[in-house]
């Protein structure tokens, strides 16, 4: 995975606002697990999926980025973070709730990883404990490389963004950032992500393989997801 220090500074400026799944998360929450009181996000990113969720849990996240975790921090200084990887975590506690969402689980890039995931999510659940993420399938990284760059004005400067196949499952997403300085001059950041995506029935299998039980499956249209859907999301209980 990329560490995404250099993307940071303009994450949420690029991401803009992320209430449309915050409330898919709360409704998921509120039929699933109403009772419960703490959630971890697994790629926290500057929290802002997080601060949704303020006033109804103890929140904890995890994410590799040291300037990502310190703009979550901020926002919510009553919350903890932590410094790692998302595959092959211990944070030696349970939780009632874990997310996954905006297609972070993509950047592992390997199966493996997808696997560690899973495991460590399984672990670090309470009894009955509520697992929600979110994935990009196949047909959704091929569809974004057949798309224009895509431009975007950020305050004092531009985004370019493109994406390039890599296999028949993985894409890279090149950002380049330029922002004005003070002193008249362009500083330029460059960031490459990759992303990868796995069939459905592969991912459900594993899911099944870990003591997951399967309660809803859905995509962004809130139709049966298919390998040709654009984001899909998943809803399970540890067993």
């Amino acid at each position: 995975m990329t560490d995404y220090d250099i993307f940071a500074p303009f994450y949420d400026t690029v991401m803009g606002d992320r209430q449309d799944v915050i409330a898919i998360i709360q409704d998921l929450a509120a039929r699933h697990h109403p009772s419960a009181q703490t959630m971890l996000e697994l790629g926290c990113g500057t929290g802002g999926i997080l601060a949704g969720f303020q006033d109804q849990y103890t929140l904890t996240g995890i994410d590799q980025s040291a300037q990502m975790l310190q703009i979550a921090h901020q926002k919510l200084p009553e919350g903890t973070f932590h410094r790692g990887t998302i595959a092959g975590f211990e944070l030696h506690q349970t939780f009632d709730i874990i997310i996954c969402v905006f297609d972070t689980i993509n950047h592992l890039t390997s199966f493996a990883d997808w696997q560690k995931l899973f495991a460590d999510a399984q672990k670090h659940l309470s009894t009955n404990g509520l697992f929600i993420f979110d994935m990009n399938t196949i047909g959704r990284l091929r569809a974004l490389t057949t798309a224009p760059g895509y431009t975007q004005d950020i305050p004092n400067g531009v985004m370019d963004m493109t994406i390039t196949p890599i296999s028949t499952n993985e894409v890279e997403w090149h950002i380049v950032i330029q922002e004005s300085q003070s002193d008249g001059l362009i500083q330029v950041y460059e960031e490459q992500v990759r992303e990868a995506s796995f069939p459905l029935s592969q991912v459900e299998r594993e899911l099944a393989s870990q003591s997951f039980s399967l309660l809803q499956a859905f995509d962004s249209d809130h139709a049966s997801p298919s390998d040709s859907s654009d984001r899909v999301y998943y809803a399970c209980h540890r067993l």
